[in-house]
């Protein structure tokens, strides 16, 4: 049978010029310089802006020791500066490495250690000690007023940026990603997403600026669009993203479907402004999600799928195009294979490994040769194996099934519960360890042996050690770990241990509360003293949780979540006419 008749699917080919996406945002610059492209701080920053003052920060940069080739990491606050960083890296011909500044001290440097940068670059006073130059937040004009143009010559062959994601062996990983693969994707942009509706769009910037899809904005914006960048305030509590949109007018709005799914039901598609493109990606769509937004009136909805590795997206699918979940078909220059475990294409329709090729593949993990070796394969060509379990329909969409490995995506982020583990088992008294992905939102569930200590400490050790999104939901002690024949863990054996049944006297208010906690967060039981997040929730689940208090009557904001963090401090917002309310 040919390799034509089996699992095997390519995107268009198109030529990719031999540029870096800083020359392409320099000939929009020139081109329209007048024309608004970056609203952030409240400002309306022109092209001719942001490329003045990109040019001034490269130079500042350059002067601190950046050169073509080395790494800059920019950990800095969501506003004009931050977009700043990314282009004055780019102009400097340096890699520009994204870096939460929330981030714990340990991971923090952690990741400072192994990327080596020659510049750390931030606006944030506490990390001022780990930085090369500080931005103050107030006098930043003033302080780059005085540096001239820089314009050196930049290569379009080498790496454009650094995305740090989690790793089995308890350390981040770099992958490294070329600008000839960022360029083919703006490419995919300008043909597929840029003519979404007449003139220049004004695109919703909401992603985390260290998120590797927060690049989808920014090549709208060298585009020629204009970018909205949404402050933290807003880009997290759904009423107020919608309100966001609305009194700006944006035409495109990018999330997570989580997220997504947050901001349709606090209104997004409702009224006479509503965005004409909708963009997901990140994680997998569910069906209700899927076929509401498919039949939205004047709104073309994406969604996207892609590894890190494979430069933000590699497919796309119209969701007019399927009537179910579907990741679509490979991005220009791009082929798909589905595979067997010894990499041979398996006949269309049957399930296998989704294995990427092309311009899209990142240039490898940076310092790590085994595992690129062993994930960026060599079979006639270069191929990077997703460890996504697929399958290649008749009509030539990919259908994604799950993963093959116990890697996950939550909320966005691609997570390794090995480095859950690594955190746990080198934290004081613990004597064993085992995470897992559970829940149909998928979560971490950790279960751990304790030689010493509690289950309160350990939590506290692993905030200190771990960013929110690798944080477990749950962690269960267990008097031992279930084992499988040959001594090993019995992963699927792992089960809370059965509670002695205890009576939960709760307030009628507090069981109102308490029924929302229970649904939200998919726990049987909850009781007063129950605090949200240390069950488990985070910034989107508490906006769903607002919303579902008051679907109840209960007058609650993301503000009186995040600041009454149990049962009983938000029952006190249920207004006494709900006492004896069935919830």
């Amino acid at each position: 049978m040919s390799e034509a008749a089996l699992s095997t699917v390519s995107g268009v080919t198109r030529r990719i010029p031999d540029v870096t996406w800083c020359d392409l945002f320099e000939f929009q610059a020139r081109r329209t310089p007048a024309r608004v492209c970056l609203v952030a701080d409240e400002v309306a920053w022109t092209f001719h802006d942001l490329d003045l003052w990109g040019e001034r920060l490269a130079r500042m940069l350059r002067d601190a020791g950046a050169s073509p080739g080395t790494v800059v990491a920019c950990a800095m606050t969501r506003s004009v500066r931050a977009v700043l960083g990314v282009l004055a890296t780019a102009k400097v011909g340096a890699v520009y490495l994204p870096i939460d500044p929330a981030l714990p001290a340990a991971r923090l440097d952690a990741i400072l250690a192994d990327a080596r940068p020659a510049v750390v670059l931030t606006d944030v006073v506490r990390l001022a000690e780990r930085a090369d130059l500080v931005l103050s937040t107030e006098d930043w004009q003033a302080e780059l007023s005085g540096y001239a143009g820089h314009r050196p010559p930049r290569a379009a062959a080498g790496p454009a940026y650094l995305i740090y994601t989690s790793g089995s062996t308890g350390l981040p990983k770099g992958v490294s990603v070329g600008h000839r693969s960022l360029v083919n994707l703006y490419g995919e942009l300008a043909d597929g997403f840029f003519p979404a509706g007449r003139g220049p769009q004004r695109v919703a910037h909401g992603l985390p600026l260290f998120f590797d899809a927060s690049w989808n904005p920014l090549l709208w914006m060298a585009g020629g669009h204009e970018l909205h960048l949404l402050p933290d305030p807003v880009r997290t509590d759904p009423a107020s993203y919608v309100d966001f949109v609305r009194e700006h007018r944006l035409s495109v709005v990018e999330a997570v479907p989580a997220q997504m799914s947050a901001l349709v039901e606090a209104g997004l598609l409702e009224g006479r402004s509503r965005p004409r493109m909708l963009v997901m990606g990140g994680e997998a769509i569910g069906q209700d999600l899927w076929s509401y937004l498919r039949a939205a009136p004047g709104v073309t909805a994406v969604n996207l799928y892609g590894p890190t590795e494979c430069t933000v997206f590699t497919t796309a699918c119209r969701l007019d195009d399927h009537a179910t979940p579907s990741i679509g078909r490979p991005i220009g220059n791009t082929t798909a294979r589905i595979v067997d475990e010894h990499l041979r294409p398996v006949p269309i329709g049957e399930p296998g490994e989704l294995v990427i090729s092309g311009s899209c593949l990142a240039l490898g993990y940076l310092g790590r040769p085994g595992p690129t070796a062993d994930r960026f394969v060599t079979a006639g060509e270069r191929r990077y194996r997703t460890g996504d379990r697929c399958r290649l329909m008749a009509d030539g969409h990919l259908e994604w099934l799950g993963r093959l490995d116990d890697q996950v995506k939550i909320r966005g982020h691609r997570v390794e519960p090995g480095e859950v583990e690594q955190a746990l088992l080198t934290s004081p008294g613990v004597r064993q360890a085992a995470v897992r992905v559970e829940g149909s939102e998928p979560r971490l569930v950790a279960y751990v042996v304790l030689d010493t200590g509690s289950v309160g400490r350990l939590r506290e050790r692993l905030r200190a050690m771990l960013p929110s999104y690798l944080l477990p939901s749950t962690i269960v002690p267990l008097e031992a770990m279930p084992l499988g024949p040959t001594g090993k863990i019995d992963r699927a054996a792992l089960t809370p241990p059965v509670a002695v049944r205890r009576t939960i006297v709760l307030t009628s208010t507090q069981e109102l509360v308490a029924a929302a906690f229970r649904v939200q967060l998919e726990l049987p039981v909850v009781d007063a003293d129950s605090d949200f997040f240390d069950l488990g929730g985070h910034s989107l689940s508490a906006a769903a949780l607002a919303a579902r208090l008051r679907a109840q009557g209960v007058p609650c904001s993301l503000r009186d979540v995040l600041l009454r963090r149990t049962v009983a401090r938000l029952a006190e917002l249920v207004p006494a006419t709900e006492e004896g309310r069935t919830p």
